[in-house]
Protein backbone atom coordinates (compact mmCIF):
# COMPACT_ATOMS: atom_id res chain seq x y z
CA UNK A 1 0.00 0.00 0.00
CA UNK A 2 1.75 3.41 -1.02
CA UNK A 3 1.13 6.57 0.30
CA UNK A 4 0.76 9.70 -1.60
CA UNK A 5 2.00 13.55 -0.08
CA UNK A 6 -0.45 15.25 -1.82
CA UNK A 7 -2.82 15.63 -4.85
CA UNK A 8 -3.51 17.87 -7.27
CA UNK A 9 -5.73 16.95 -10.24
CA UNK A 10 -3.54 17.93 -13.43
CA UNK A 11 -4.26 18.06 -17.38
CA UNK A 12 -1.41 17.07 -19.42
CA UNK A 13 -2.02 15.23 -23.20
CA UNK A 14 0.92 13.87 -25.16
CA UNK A 15 0.49 12.26 -28.44
CA UNK A 16 2.88 11.35 -31.67
CA UNK A 17 0.87 12.07 -35.02
CA UNK A 18 1.77 9.95 -38.66
CA UNK A 19 3.24 12.17 -40.95
CA UNK A 20 3.42 11.62 -44.52
CA UNK A 21 5.99 13.95 -46.74
CA UNK A 22 8.93 11.43 -48.31
CA UNK A 23 8.85 8.24 -46.19
CA UNK A 24 6.55 7.79 -43.13
CA UNK A 25 7.52 9.17 -40.10
CA UNK A 26 6.09 10.02 -36.33
CA UNK A 27 5.84 13.45 -35.39
CA UNK A 28 5.73 14.47 -31.42
CA UNK A 29 3.03 17.21 -30.36
CA UNK A 30 3.14 17.56 -26.59
CA UNK A 31 0.76 20.28 -25.12
CA UNK A 32 1.54 20.29 -21.10
CA UNK A 33 -1.20 21.95 -18.05
CA UNK A 34 0.59 22.37 -14.88
CA UNK A 35 1.71 19.10 -12.94
CA UNK A 36 1.64 18.13 -8.94
CA UNK A 37 4.29 16.74 -6.75
CA UNK A 38 3.48 13.28 -8.45
CA UNK A 39 4.35 13.74 -11.47
CA UNK A 40 6.87 11.77 -13.12
CA UNK A 41 10.86 13.52 -13.82
CA UNK A 42 10.92 13.84 -17.72
CA UNK A 43 13.80 14.53 -19.70
CA UNK A 44 12.89 13.91 -23.45
CA UNK A 45 10.36 12.56 -25.47
CA UNK A 46 9.61 9.61 -26.80
CA UNK A 47 11.39 8.56 -29.95
CA UNK A 48 8.36 8.69 -32.79
CA UNK A 49 8.54 5.10 -34.03
CA UNK A 50 9.48 4.89 -37.67
CA UNK A 51 7.64 3.54 -40.25
CA UNK A 52 8.74 1.07 -43.12
CA UNK A 53 9.14 2.74 -46.68
CA UNK A 54 5.94 2.01 -48.82
CA UNK A 55 6.00 -1.05 -51.37
CA UNK A 56 5.81 0.21 -55.07
CA UNK A 57 2.54 -2.58 -55.64
CA UNK A 58 0.39 -1.11 -53.34
CA UNK A 59 1.19 2.46 -53.92
CA UNK A 60 0.55 1.88 -57.50
CA UNK A 61 -2.73 0.95 -56.77
CA UNK A 62 -3.06 4.80 -56.30
CA UNK A 63 -2.14 5.98 -59.24
CA UNK A 64 -4.68 7.66 -60.47
CA UNK A 65 -3.68 11.37 -61.35
CA UNK A 66 -3.16 11.19 -65.05
CA UNK A 67 -5.64 13.03 -67.40
CA UNK A 68 -6.44 11.05 -70.98
CA UNK A 69 -6.92 13.10 -74.22
CA UNK A 70 -8.22 12.21 -77.99
CA UNK A 71 -4.70 12.99 -79.29
CA UNK A 72 -3.80 9.53 -80.21
CA UNK A 73 -0.27 10.75 -81.75
CA UNK A 74 3.24 8.81 -80.51
CA UNK A 75 4.07 12.08 -79.17
CA UNK A 76 1.00 12.64 -77.33
CA UNK A 77 1.18 8.86 -76.26
CA UNK A 78 5.18 9.52 -75.20
CA UNK A 79 4.27 12.94 -73.26
CA UNK A 80 1.35 10.62 -71.64
CA UNK A 81 3.47 7.70 -70.47
CA UNK A 82 5.73 9.91 -69.29
CA UNK A 83 3.29 12.23 -67.20
CA UNK A 84 2.18 8.79 -66.02
CA UNK A 85 5.35 8.01 -65.13
CA UNK A 86 6.46 10.99 -62.83
CA UNK A 87 2.90 10.72 -61.34
CA UNK A 88 3.31 7.47 -60.18
CA UNK A 89 6.80 7.92 -59.14
CA UNK A 90 5.66 10.70 -56.59
CA UNK A 91 2.35 8.78 -55.52
CA UNK A 92 4.67 5.59 -54.71
CA UNK A 93 6.71 8.23 -52.55
CA UNK A 94 4.39 9.61 -51.23
CA UNK A 95 1.22 7.64 -50.05
CA UNK A 96 1.60 4.90 -47.36
CA UNK A 97 -0.16 1.74 -47.32
CA UNK A 98 -2.94 0.41 -45.14
CA UNK A 99 -0.94 -1.65 -43.14
CA UNK A 100 1.47 1.11 -42.71
CA UNK A 101 -0.96 3.57 -41.66
CA UNK A 102 -2.63 0.87 -39.49
CA UNK A 103 0.77 0.28 -37.79
CA UNK A 104 1.24 3.94 -37.01
CA UNK A 105 -1.82 4.10 -35.31
CA UNK A 106 -0.53 0.83 -33.42
CA UNK A 107 2.61 2.89 -32.56
CA UNK A 108 1.15 5.85 -31.46
CA UNK A 109 1.27 7.17 -28.06
CA UNK A 110 -1.09 9.36 -26.42
CA UNK A 111 -1.90 10.24 -23.05
CA UNK A 112 -5.34 11.38 -22.85
CA UNK A 113 -6.39 14.50 -20.15
CA UNK A 114 -7.31 13.32 -16.65
CA UNK A 115 -11.11 14.43 -15.95
CA UNK A 116 -11.08 17.49 -13.96
CA UNK A 117 -11.40 17.58 -10.38
CA UNK A 118 -12.66 19.84 -7.75
CA UNK A 119 -11.16 18.34 -4.71
CA UNK A 120 -7.43 19.44 -3.76
CA UNK A 121 -6.10 17.95 -0.79
CA UNK A 122 -3.14 18.91 1.30
CA UNK A 123 -0.96 17.47 3.52
CA UNK A 124 -0.32 18.69 6.61
CA UNK A 125 3.23 16.70 7.88
CA UNK A 126 4.32 19.24 10.56
CA UNK A 127 1.20 19.22 13.12
CA UNK A 128 0.87 20.38 16.70
CA UNK A 129 0.56 16.76 18.05
CA UNK A 130 3.86 15.85 16.78
CA UNK A 131 6.44 15.06 19.78
CA UNK A 132 9.92 14.89 20.51
CA UNK A 133 10.93 13.86 23.89
CA UNK A 134 14.45 12.87 25.46
CA UNK A 135 16.21 11.86 28.69
CA UNK A 136 18.53 14.06 30.72
CA UNK A 137 21.40 13.21 28.92
CA UNK A 138 19.66 14.20 25.38
CA UNK A 139 19.02 10.56 24.27
CA UNK A 140 15.47 10.72 22.39
CA UNK A 141 13.20 8.21 23.64
CA UNK A 142 10.06 8.92 22.25
CA UNK A 143 8.55 10.21 19.03
CA UNK A 144 4.85 10.80 17.55
CA UNK A 145 4.48 11.76 14.20
CA UNK A 146 0.84 12.95 13.00
CA UNK A 147 0.54 13.65 9.35
CA UNK A 148 -3.06 13.97 7.60
CA UNK A 149 -4.50 15.99 5.37
CA UNK A 150 -7.01 19.44 4.81
CA UNK A 151 -9.74 18.47 1.92
CA UNK A 152 -10.70 21.64 0.09
CA UNK A 153 -13.68 21.20 -2.76
CA UNK A 154 -14.13 24.13 -5.04
CA UNK A 155 -17.79 25.06 -4.75
CA UNK A 156 -18.61 23.13 -1.54
CA UNK A 157 -17.09 24.46 1.91
CA UNK A 158 -19.79 22.79 3.82
CA UNK A 159 -18.64 19.35 2.83
CA UNK A 160 -14.92 19.80 2.55
CA UNK A 161 -15.00 21.23 6.68
CA UNK A 162 -17.30 18.17 7.75
CA UNK A 163 -14.82 15.99 6.25
CA UNK A 164 -11.76 18.48 7.65
CA UNK A 165 -13.21 18.61 11.30
CA UNK A 166 -13.77 14.21 11.20
CA UNK A 167 -10.19 13.76 10.07
CA UNK A 168 -9.55 16.13 12.71
CA UNK A 169 -11.87 14.37 15.45
CA UNK A 170 -9.44 11.18 14.65
CA UNK A 171 -6.34 12.83 15.24
CA UNK A 172 -7.28 14.16 18.23
CA UNK A 173 -8.86 10.78 19.66
CA UNK A 174 -5.76 8.94 19.00
CA UNK A 175 -3.72 11.41 20.42
CA UNK A 176 -5.15 11.49 23.47
CA UNK A 177 -5.36 7.77 23.86
CA UNK A 178 -1.73 7.54 23.48
CA UNK A 179 -0.97 9.68 26.29
CA UNK A 180 0.39 6.49 28.74
CA UNK A 181 2.70 5.73 25.93
CA UNK A 182 5.20 8.53 26.55
CA UNK A 183 5.82 7.60 30.05
CA UNK A 184 6.33 4.05 29.77
CA UNK A 185 8.67 5.15 26.85
CA UNK A 186 10.71 7.23 29.83
CA UNK A 187 10.75 4.01 31.94
CA UNK A 188 11.81 1.76 29.17
CA UNK A 189 14.26 3.93 28.69
CA UNK A 190 15.81 4.44 31.45
CA UNK A 191 16.22 0.67 32.44
CA UNK A 192 17.22 -0.25 29.01
CA UNK A 193 19.99 1.17 26.37
CA UNK A 194 17.73 2.39 23.82
CA UNK A 195 18.74 2.03 19.90
CA UNK A 196 15.61 3.49 18.77
CA UNK A 197 12.99 5.92 20.24
CA UNK A 198 9.73 4.44 20.87
CA UNK A 199 7.36 5.71 18.38
CA UNK A 200 3.66 6.81 17.36
CA UNK A 201 3.14 7.58 13.72
CA UNK A 202 -0.56 8.44 11.64
CA UNK A 203 -0.31 8.96 8.49
CA UNK A 204 -3.24 9.40 5.49
CA UNK A 205 -2.86 8.20 1.53
CA UNK A 206 -4.66 9.52 -0.52
CA UNK A 207 -6.46 6.69 -2.77
CA UNK A 208 -9.28 8.89 -4.79
CA UNK A 209 -10.44 12.13 -4.99
CA UNK A 210 -13.09 13.63 -7.40
CA UNK A 211 -16.34 14.84 -7.24
CA UNK A 212 -18.01 11.92 -6.00
CA UNK A 213 -15.74 10.17 -3.52
CA UNK A 214 -12.68 11.23 -1.29
CA UNK A 215 -11.60 8.68 0.23
CA UNK A 216 -8.38 7.55 2.18
CA UNK A 217 -6.62 4.94 3.97
CA UNK A 218 -5.03 5.70 7.45
CA UNK A 219 -1.88 3.74 8.76
CA UNK A 220 -1.20 3.57 12.34
CA UNK A 221 2.23 2.25 13.52
CA UNK A 222 3.56 1.76 17.06
CA UNK A 223 7.09 0.78 18.30
CA UNK A 224 7.79 -0.11 22.10
CA UNK A 225 10.94 -1.92 21.63
CA UNK A 226 11.50 -5.45 20.39
CA UNK A 227 12.41 -6.82 17.05
CA UNK A 228 9.49 -4.43 14.92
CA UNK A 229 6.75 -2.63 15.78
CA UNK A 230 3.32 -3.23 15.17
CA UNK A 231 1.20 -1.36 12.28
CA UNK A 232 -2.39 -1.83 11.25
CA UNK A 233 -4.49 0.19 8.24
CA UNK A 234 -7.88 1.78 7.74
CA UNK A 235 -10.12 3.74 5.34
CA UNK A 236 -11.53 6.96 5.63
CA UNK A 237 -14.36 7.17 3.02
CA UNK A 238 -16.24 10.22 1.98
CA UNK A 239 -19.51 11.29 0.12
CA UNK A 240 -17.90 14.37 -1.91
CA UNK A 241 -21.42 16.04 -2.28
CA UNK A 242 -22.14 15.83 1.36
CA UNK A 243 -19.00 15.24 3.21
CA UNK A 244 -20.56 12.49 5.58
CA UNK A 245 -18.43 9.75 6.52
CA UNK A 246 -19.54 6.12 4.48
CA UNK A 247 -19.94 2.87 5.94
CA UNK A 248 -19.90 -0.57 4.07
CA UNK A 249 -23.55 -0.38 3.90
CA UNK A 250 -23.96 3.30 2.44
CA UNK A 251 -22.06 1.60 -0.63
CA UNK A 252 -25.35 -0.50 -2.04
CA UNK A 253 -29.36 -0.24 -1.71
CA UNK A 254 -28.90 -3.86 -0.68
CA UNK A 255 -26.42 -4.57 1.69
CA UNK A 256 -26.59 -7.89 2.26
CA UNK A 257 -26.79 -8.97 -0.89
CA UNK A 258 -23.85 -6.60 -1.98
CA UNK A 259 -22.00 -8.24 1.49
CA UNK A 260 -22.71 -11.98 0.06
CA UNK A 261 -21.68 -11.24 -3.65
CA UNK A 262 -18.32 -9.03 -2.48
CA UNK A 263 -17.25 -11.87 0.13
CA UNK A 264 -17.48 -14.36 -2.65
CA UNK A 265 -15.53 -12.75 -5.11
CA UNK A 266 -12.73 -12.55 -2.04
CA UNK A 267 -12.67 -16.09 -1.25
CA UNK A 268 -12.36 -16.61 -5.30
CA UNK A 269 -9.47 -14.36 -4.92
CA UNK A 270 -7.97 -16.05 -1.80
CA UNK A 271 -8.23 -19.05 -3.02
CA UNK A 272 -5.41 -17.86 -6.62
CA UNK A 273 -2.39 -18.51 -6.08
CA UNK A 274 -0.46 -15.36 -5.43
CA UNK A 275 -2.89 -15.40 -2.31
CA UNK A 276 -3.13 -18.59 -0.78
CA UNK A 277 0.73 -18.68 -0.29
CA UNK A 278 0.06 -16.15 2.18
CA UNK A 279 -2.31 -16.85 3.62
CA UNK A 280 -1.97 -19.54 7.07
CA UNK A 281 -4.44 -21.73 6.26
CA UNK A 282 -6.40 -23.02 3.47
CA UNK A 283 -9.59 -23.19 5.62
CA UNK A 284 -9.59 -19.36 6.73
CA UNK A 285 -11.02 -18.95 3.50
CA UNK A 286 -14.12 -21.08 4.00
CA UNK A 287 -14.36 -21.21 7.85
CA UNK A 288 -15.51 -17.72 8.62
CA UNK A 289 -12.13 -16.24 9.32
CA UNK A 290 -12.01 -14.41 6.10
CA UNK A 291 -15.31 -12.94 6.10
CA UNK A 292 -14.57 -11.87 10.12
CA UNK A 293 -11.37 -10.06 9.32
CA UNK A 294 -12.59 -8.65 5.84
CA UNK A 295 -16.55 -7.46 7.26
CA UNK A 296 -16.22 -8.08 11.31
CA UNK A 297 -14.86 -4.34 12.20
CA UNK A 298 -15.32 -1.20 10.61
CA UNK A 299 -13.05 0.91 7.94
CA UNK A 300 -11.41 -2.11 6.87
CA UNK A 301 -11.91 -1.18 2.82
CA UNK A 302 -12.11 1.96 1.16
CA UNK A 303 -12.56 3.19 -2.37
CA UNK A 304 -9.57 4.21 -4.45
CA UNK A 305 -8.90 4.70 -8.04
CA UNK A 306 -8.59 0.86 -8.93
CA UNK A 307 -11.85 -0.49 -7.21
CA UNK A 308 -12.99 -1.25 -4.06
CA UNK A 309 -10.70 -2.58 -1.71
CA UNK A 310 -10.66 -4.76 1.30
CA UNK A 311 -7.38 -4.83 3.91
CA UNK A 312 -6.31 -7.93 6.15
CA UNK A 313 -3.79 -6.41 9.02
CA UNK A 314 -0.60 -8.28 9.52
CA UNK A 315 -1.22 -11.34 11.72
CA UNK A 316 -4.89 -11.67 10.39
CA UNK A 317 -4.39 -14.10 7.53
CA UNK A 318 -1.01 -14.20 7.08
CA UNK A 319 2.60 -13.72 8.82
CA UNK A 320 4.49 -10.42 9.80
CA UNK A 321 6.50 -10.56 6.51
CA UNK A 322 3.70 -10.91 4.20
CA UNK A 323 2.31 -7.31 6.22
CA UNK A 324 -1.08 -6.33 4.96
CA UNK A 325 -3.19 -7.89 2.21
CA UNK A 326 -5.25 -6.36 -0.15
CA UNK A 327 -8.21 -7.92 -1.77
CA UNK A 328 -8.94 -5.63 -4.54
CA UNK A 329 -12.73 -5.57 -6.59
CA UNK A 330 -12.51 -3.77 -9.91
CA UNK A 331 -15.19 -1.05 -10.40
CA UNK A 332 -16.55 -2.95 -13.36
CA UNK A 333 -17.24 -5.94 -10.85
CA UNK A 334 -18.41 -4.18 -7.91
CA UNK A 335 -20.91 -1.78 -9.72
CA UNK A 336 -22.29 -5.73 -11.57
CA UNK A 337 -22.61 -6.55 -7.56
CA UNK A 338 -24.77 -3.43 -6.54
CA UNK A 339 -22.35 -0.34 -6.25
CA UNK A 340 -24.21 2.51 -6.26
CA UNK A 341 -23.76 5.10 -9.51
CA UNK A 342 -22.91 7.82 -7.39
CA UNK A 343 -20.24 6.37 -5.96
CA UNK A 344 -18.98 4.48 -9.58
CA UNK A 345 -15.60 5.75 -10.63
CA UNK A 346 -15.43 7.76 -14.04
CA UNK A 347 -12.00 7.86 -14.43
CA UNK A 348 -8.77 6.08 -16.12
CA UNK A 349 -8.57 2.17 -15.53
CA UNK A 350 -5.70 1.50 -13.24
CA UNK A 351 -5.36 -2.30 -12.28
CA UNK A 352 -2.23 -3.62 -10.48
CA UNK A 353 -2.31 -6.95 -10.43
CA UNK A 354 -0.46 -9.28 -7.78
CA UNK A 355 2.12 -11.68 -9.25
CA UNK A 356 0.71 -14.89 -10.76
CA UNK A 357 -2.82 -13.41 -9.88
CA UNK A 358 -4.95 -13.89 -13.54
CA UNK A 359 -6.85 -11.36 -14.90
CA UNK A 360 -9.19 -10.60 -18.24
CA UNK A 361 -9.71 -7.77 -19.93
CA UNK A 362 -10.32 -6.87 -23.90
CA UNK A 363 -6.60 -5.53 -24.80
CA UNK A 364 -6.82 -4.43 -27.92
CA UNK A 365 -10.56 -3.78 -28.64
CA UNK A 366 -11.17 -6.40 -30.62
CA UNK A 367 -13.95 -7.37 -27.94
CA UNK A 368 -12.24 -10.35 -27.06
CA UNK A 369 -11.03 -10.35 -23.07
CA UNK A 370 -7.40 -11.96 -23.12
CA UNK A 371 -5.78 -13.51 -19.92
CA UNK A 372 -2.69 -11.62 -18.39
CA UNK A 373 -0.62 -12.39 -15.66
CA UNK A 374 3.05 -12.00 -14.35
CA UNK A 375 5.74 -13.92 -12.88
CA UNK A 376 9.17 -13.67 -12.22
CA UNK A 377 11.82 -16.12 -11.63
CA UNK A 378 13.95 -17.05 -8.50
CA UNK A 379 17.80 -15.16 -8.46
CA UNK A 380 20.04 -15.12 -10.10
CA UNK A 381 17.86 -15.34 -13.08
CA UNK A 382 14.52 -12.78 -12.55
CA UNK A 383 13.28 -13.45 -15.10
CA UNK A 384 10.31 -11.46 -15.70
CA UNK A 385 7.27 -13.91 -17.53
CA UNK A 386 4.77 -11.74 -18.90
CA UNK A 387 1.16 -14.03 -20.14
CA UNK A 388 -1.32 -12.14 -22.28
CA UNK A 389 -3.67 -15.33 -23.77
CA UNK A 390 -1.35 -18.07 -22.64
CA UNK A 391 1.74 -16.73 -24.80
CA UNK A 392 4.88 -15.59 -23.05
CA UNK A 393 6.36 -12.28 -24.09
CA UNK A 394 9.50 -12.71 -22.00
CA UNK A 395 11.76 -12.13 -25.13
CA UNK A 396 10.15 -8.95 -25.24
CA UNK A 397 10.33 -7.89 -21.89
CA UNK A 398 13.70 -8.78 -21.68
CA UNK A 399 15.06 -6.31 -23.96
CA UNK A 400 13.68 -3.35 -22.33
CA UNK A 401 13.87 -3.60 -18.70
CA UNK A 402 17.50 -3.45 -17.03
CA UNK A 403 19.38 -6.21 -16.87
CA UNK A 404 19.41 -6.04 -12.81
CA UNK A 405 17.52 -8.17 -9.51
CA UNK A 406 14.25 -6.57 -8.59
CA UNK A 407 13.61 -5.39 -5.43
CA UNK A 408 9.93 -4.95 -6.45
CA UNK A 409 7.88 -5.26 -9.42
CA UNK A 410 4.36 -4.71 -10.65
CA UNK A 411 2.38 -5.12 -13.40
CA UNK A 412 -0.40 -2.69 -13.63
CA UNK A 413 -3.18 -2.56 -16.76
CA UNK A 414 -3.25 1.21 -17.38
CA UNK A 415 -5.22 3.19 -20.16
CA UNK A 416 -3.24 5.85 -21.56
CA UNK A 417 -5.86 7.13 -23.70
CA UNK A 418 -9.22 6.80 -22.44
CA UNK A 419 -10.66 7.57 -26.07
CA UNK A 420 -9.19 4.47 -27.71
CA UNK A 421 -10.23 1.10 -27.34
CA UNK A 422 -6.94 -0.28 -25.95
CA UNK A 423 -5.49 -0.70 -22.46
CA UNK A 424 -1.68 -0.53 -22.61
CA UNK A 425 0.17 -2.63 -19.81
CA UNK A 426 2.72 -1.16 -17.78
CA UNK A 427 5.78 -3.50 -15.88
CA UNK A 428 6.94 -1.30 -13.29
CA UNK A 429 10.32 -2.16 -11.52
CA UNK A 430 12.19 -1.05 -8.63
CA UNK A 431 16.39 -2.39 -9.44
CA UNK A 432 18.46 -3.22 -6.62
CA UNK A 433 21.61 -1.58 -9.07
CA UNK A 434 21.83 2.04 -8.04
CA UNK A 435 22.45 2.98 -11.45
CA UNK A 436 19.19 2.03 -12.88
CA UNK A 437 15.87 4.53 -11.99
CA UNK A 438 12.50 3.60 -10.93
CA UNK A 439 10.80 3.00 -13.68
CA UNK A 440 7.13 1.72 -15.11
CA UNK A 441 7.62 0.45 -18.92
CA UNK A 442 4.64 0.47 -21.21
CA UNK A 443 3.88 -2.11 -23.79
CA UNK A 444 0.79 -2.67 -25.94
CA UNK A 445 -1.06 -5.62 -27.40
CA UNK A 446 -1.97 -5.27 -30.68
CA UNK A 447 -4.57 -7.02 -32.84
CA UNK A 448 -2.33 -9.09 -34.27
CA UNK A 449 -1.00 -10.10 -30.89
CA UNK A 450 1.92 -8.63 -30.94
CA UNK A 451 3.47 -6.94 -27.95
CA UNK A 452 4.78 -3.35 -28.78
CA UNK A 453 6.86 -1.58 -26.29
CA UNK A 454 5.80 2.27 -26.11
CA UNK A 455 8.01 3.53 -23.52
CA UNK A 456 8.68 4.50 -20.09
CA UNK A 457 8.49 6.85 -17.12
CA UNK A 458 9.73 7.45 -13.78
CA UNK A 459 8.03 6.29 -11.41
CA UNK A 460 5.24 3.77 -10.40
CA UNK A 461 1.63 4.05 -12.35
CA UNK A 462 0.56 1.45 -8.93
CA UNK A 463 0.52 4.98 -6.95
CA UNK A 464 -2.84 5.79 -7.01
CA UNK A 465 -3.35 8.66 -8.51
CA UNK A 466 0.11 9.23 -9.55
CA UNK A 467 0.03 11.28 -12.82
CA UNK A 468 2.80 11.65 -15.80
CA UNK A 469 2.98 13.67 -18.51
CA UNK A 470 4.71 12.10 -21.14
CA UNK A 471 7.09 8.54 -22.12
CA UNK A 472 10.49 8.17 -22.51
CA UNK A 473 12.63 6.42 -25.05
Amino acid sequence: MVHTEDIMKQSKIQFVQRAATGGLALSLMLALCACGANASETSEPVTPVADETPSKDSAADSNTGTTQTADTSETAQTAETSETAQTSETDETQQPSADEEAAADEAAVIISEDPASPVTVTMQTETPYDTRLCLADGTEYYTADYSYPVVSIAGNDAAAQKINDDILANIERIYAGKESNKSDAESFAKEVSVGMPCMDDISYGVQRADDRVISFTVNYYSYAGGAHGYEYWRGAVYDAQTGEKLAFDDLSDDPEAFHTATLAYNQKLAATDSYSERIFSADAITDGTLENVLYGEEDVWYLSDTGLVFVSDTYDLGSYADGAIEFCIPYAESEEMGLKDKYAYEGRMRLPLEERQETSADLNGDGTKETVSFYTEAAPDNTVHLIIGGADYTDTVAQVLPESAFLLLDLVLYDLNTEDDSIELALYCDPEDEQYSEYSFFFRYGKDKSLLYLGKTKGSVAIPLNTFTELLP
